[in-house]
């Protein structure tokens, strides 16, 4: 995405996604460069989204930026045992929480192609971690694995429907801000009006129609109790996400 604007040179900035594939919710969505600083701020908002008790198993690629966070959002204080010894005693440090998992997936690319995939545990024992990953089946019933294929099926959804994400057009944005409203507004759309088609369910006692009743990310997570309409989302403002 270019930037411009008034006194400013022309630069390239960076979608932030987070989603939930067991629901397909869009826990967040920010526009921002690929540093420590946009990392941190993706991670808050997500645990914002969670609940209290809630350890999910965090997937990404290989930016070194996630793990530095996650210790920051997710982790707790260890305070070292004293030695007894004379000195200054050592300060607390960050350590994982005992339930927080974490795996980064790297691909490795030769002439734009994907030739090599690897799958690391960076937080959590090996053999929970993915246990809990075959646990999310995939689209055509088999286990799942370790993959950020959810999250980047979301990007392509996203750049097919916003158009200031076209490249090489007068669509394209010129400052971040707007940028920024367009993910919120898209962001409320895509969890509460655009039905799912992987998370339809069957009507009871089959009175519904054969393919099952249409149910949107935000049904799926328990959020809402029916199809919202555009309008409804035009008018109630809370539903759009306000970066802090």
């Amino acid at each position: 995405m270019r930037k411009a604007g008034r006194g400013k040179s022309v630069g390239t900035a960076w979608i932030w996604a987070a989603v939930a594939p067991e629901c397909r919710l869009t826990l967040a969505a920010q526009v921002g460069n690929r540093n420590l600083y946009a990392a941190r701020r993706l991670l808050r908002a997500v645990r914002h989204c969670l609940a209290k008790d809630t350890w999910p198993l965090f997937t990404s690629d290989a930016l070194r930026h996630y793990a530095h966070v996650l210790l920051e959002v997710f982790g707790v204080w260890q305070r070292p045992t004293p030695t007894g010894k004379p000195g200054r005693p050592k300060h607390p440090v960050r350590i994982p929480h005992p339930l927080l998992g974490y795996a980064q997936v790297e691909k490795r690319r030769k002439r734009g192609r994907v030739v090599e995939v690897s799958r690391s545990i960076v937080f959590g024992p090996e053999q929970e971690m993915l246990a809990r990953a075959q646990g999310l089946r995939c689209a055509n019933g088999r286990k799942g694995h370790i993959n950020t294929a959810y999250v980047e099926r979301q990007n392509l959804t996203l750049r097919e429907e916003n158009g200031r994400l076209s490249r090489k057009t007068l669509a394209f944005s010129k400052k971040r801000r707007e940028i920024q409203h367009q993910l919120d507004f898209w962001r409320a759309y895509a969890n509460f009006v655009r039905p799912h088609r992987s998370l339809r369910v069957l009507a009871p006692n089959g009175s519904g129609p054969r393919r099952g009743l249409p149910r949107t990310p935000a049904m799926a997570a328990g959020l809402s109790e029916h199809v919202r309409t555009m309008e409804a989302l035009l008018k109630f403002r809370h539903w759009i996400y306000q970066p802090y």
